[in-house]
């Protein structure tokens, strides 16, 4: 059985709270941790509209995934020595091909279309992060901020 695309986004968010969340606890420069709480808030908010919906149509959603839990805090590892240059460039060029895949999947939906776009706006919005970022350290929380006060719940 092939894995929703919704579920593996939903499975992606969790990744990406762990990922992030190990940038926050460890990572060397501490002038950084709001930008990691701002692109931790962006998945939490992201994982918690997608359990909403797929689980009212039928698709549970675990609170945890150990798995991909440990698979973003062991990304993370790898990573946690560079300078924020060097780690933003490389993020960057990971976040890349996520970003395209989300809009295709948003564009080619049949269905759930504002899950689907969610998920785009979520992936854009750090993809765009970063790409401020690359320009100028600290450009980028604006972008992270405004998806944030869009999405979050009130």
């Amino acid at each position: 059985m092939e894995t929703n695309p919704l579920y593996s986004a939903y499975l992606g968010e969790l990744y990406g709270i762990a990922f992030f969340t190990a940038f926050a606890n460890k990572y060397s420069d501490d002038s950084h941790i709001h930008k990691w709480q701002l692109l931790i808030n962006v998945e939490q908010i992201t994982a918690t509209k997608l359990k909403t919906e797929l689980t009212s149509i039928g698709i549970p959603c675990p609170d945890h995934d150990a798995k991909m839990e440990q698979k973003g805090q062991q990304d993370a590892e790898q990573w946690l020595h560079r300078d924020w240059e060097s780690l933003v460039d490389t993020l960057v060029n990971w976040v890349e091909p996520y970003a395209l895949r989300y809009r295709q999947q948003a564009k080619a939906a049949a269905e759930h279309q504002s899950l689907y776009h969610l998920v785009a706006q979520h992936e854009d919005a750090i993809w765009a992060f970063l790409q401020a970022e690359q320009q100028q350290a600290g450009s980028g929380t604006a972008i992270l901020e405004a998806f944030i006060n869009q999405h979050q719940p009130s």
